[in-house]
């Protein structure tokens, strides 16, 4: 009996432990369960966030409030940095949710290459009252304020001397020639010009404030139409690069297009008109090109794209990634040749429109939308081979596609209204599904078209501070050097850096040999092999 007694306490002693570890399991569970739910209205913000209108959209802090407030609700909270620290030391049998964390100091946040702009010395008044009784035996770390150094504008001046033959002081003076303008018809330097253009077409700042912003830094008055006036010049100085830009992109296989309405003055209706920058986008190479036109009518995208007499395009262009609009389909309907690729992401938002009216329902299709998403996440920004994309959708994307228009179909058959959010958001669905599925048998083709619109989404901030272009001329200018603005960050490089590059080499009346040198991604490596040694040094 004494051997199964014993056998009795052991079995309770395990049962024990097993019900301890029940019941912290079920605690665990619990916590992630609330941490799932939390993660889950994060991703249902930020979906609205980048997706939804601009009135739905939702402020960053709000949503890196939820982040912290769900911490707290685990049992997390940030740890206090303290200066004399560099991590938060914890105790021995620290777990793996309370194991110490690294944080970096203050000065650590910041790139410590930044030149030193002035040095103070400090020594205590102790040793300034009796420096024979005190031997220094080193220093402290020494006490650093980022500062800046207000901009300055001054003449580069060229200053060119005059000689007199000693042999015959009759013959004229021998002058070297003056050098060339940076920029043709003004007294503006690169430098100043290329943060003039980055102001207002990058950081939109319209060119009124940037007058006034000189004016009180600089106490240099430089008006507004003068600006006006050498930013024209410079873009017509441009015009060459841009070119060679329009004529790359006409060898593209595959283009992403939209296009954006924006106001220019009119003089002779005495208010603003409409026009429209049309936006070209080659997903390959990440080339840009703005088009400004007066118009959204068919009839400027084929004089974009061009036809010969047979009425083929003259641009390489196979296949034109859109939204419905009808120019496009009209133009597909026209070149045998061409073919249509829809983009997912409108697709969505019909559907993200629906979810107050249907939630289920729409929320069934955004789901899936969700993981089409999810398997284009692992290549969308890598170097992923084409085969290997390809293959990657066939095995996984399809089916997901497959199974949505079945889920799509069946909810139109349900009869829902046309009128109603959920039935404009499937018949879209339904009357692009075809085209949006180019992209699973083409690699070279994205899911969606969210990257052209990143490209016009600093056009259209910008037009809430300025409101207008000055002319229609103006809009030409304007898509001009939006264009190389987009492709400097297409290749990573600082815009004004590069227009300071540019306007330094570019020659008037530059042929296009000469301007194909100087394109940005021409331009680019070099531009970034200096950003790096300047900041090694």
């Amino acid at each position: 009996m004494g051997k199964v007694e014993k056998e009795i306490a052991e079995l309770k002693e395990q049962l024990k432990a097993v019900l301890c570890a029940h019941t912290r399991l079920q605690e665990e569970f619990a916590a992630q369960r609330v941490e799932l739910e939390r993660k889950n209205e994060i991703i249902a913000a930020l979906q609205k966030r980048l997706f939804g209108s601009s009135s739905e959209r939702l402020d960053p802090m709000q949503i890196d409030l939820q982040f912290k407030e769900g911490e707290k609700l685990l049992g997390k909270s940030e740890p206090v940095e303290e200066d004399g620290e560099d991590e938060i030391t914890g105790s021995e049998n620290s777990t793996e949710s309370n194991r110490p964390v690294k944080r970096r100091k203050k000065k650590e946040l910041f790139p410590r290459n930044l030149p030193v702009l002035s040095e103070k010395i400090i020594v205590p008044e102790e040793v300034l009252a009796d420096p024979q009784s005190f031997v220094e035996i080193g220093e402290e770390d020494p006490h650093d304020e980022l500062e800046v150094v207000r901009a300055r504008i001054g003449w580069n001046r060229t200053r060119r001397k005059k000689y007199k033959r000693k042999e015959d002081r009759s013959k004229p003076p021998v002058v070297a020639p003056a050098p060339e303008p940076s920029i043709p018809g003004t007294l503006c330097g690169p430098i100043l010009m290329g943060q003039l253009i980055v102001d207002k077409h990058l950081d939109h700042l319209p060119h009124y404030r940037q007058s006034g912003r000189i004016l009180r830094q600089s106490g240099v008055e430089l008006s507004r139409g003068t600006i006006n006036a050498w930013v024209h010049a410079a873009a017509q100085h441009l015009k060459p690069i841009g070119e060679v830009i329009k004529c790359s992109l006409a060898r593209s296989r595959i283009l992403q297009i939209d296009e954006t309405p924006m106001k220019y003055l009119d003089p002779g209706m005495g208010k603003t008109s409409q026009g429209y920058l049309w936006v070209y986008r080659d997903p390959e190479t990440s080339m840009v090109w703005f088009d400004w036109r007066l118009g959204r009518g068919g009839v400027h995208l084929e004089e974009m794209l061009g036809k010969d007499e047979k009425g083929n395009l003259l641009w390489d262009v196979e296949i034109i990634q859109s939204d419905g609009y009808k120019v496009y389909l009209a133009l597909a309907a026209k070149v045998d040749e061409l073919k249509l690729a829809a983009c997912l992401a409108h697709i969505r938002r019909k559907f993200f429109d629906a979810m107050d009216e249907s939630p289920e329902c729409a929320g069934a299709i955004m789901a899936g939308i969700q993981k089409l998403y999810r398997i284009e996440h692992w290549f969308r920004e890598g170097d992923t081979p084409l085969a290997c994309r390809e293959l990657i959708r066939r095995t996984q994307s399809r089916g997901v596609c497959e199974q949505l228009l079945a889920e799509i179909t069946a909810l139109a058959k349900l009869g829902h209204l046309p009128q109603s959010k959920l039935g404009q958001a499937l018949t879209y669905a339904l009357g692009r599904w075809n085209e949006m599925e180019t992209y699973l048998s083409d690699a070279r083709v994205l899911i969606d078209n969210n990257l052209i619109e990143n490209a016009i989404r600093p056009a259209k901030l910008g037009l809430k501070n300025y409101l207008f272009f000055g002319s229609a001329e103006a809009g030409v200018n304007n898509a001009l050097l939006y264009t190389l603005i987009a492709n400097c960050k297409a290749v990573r490089i600082n815009p004004e850096l590069y227009f300071e590059e540019v306007f330094r080499r570019l020659p008037m009346n530059a042929t296009p040999k000469q301007a194909a040198e100087l394109t940005p991604e021409k331009l680019a490596p070099e531009i970034l092999s200096r950003e790096k040694l300047r900041q090694i040094a």
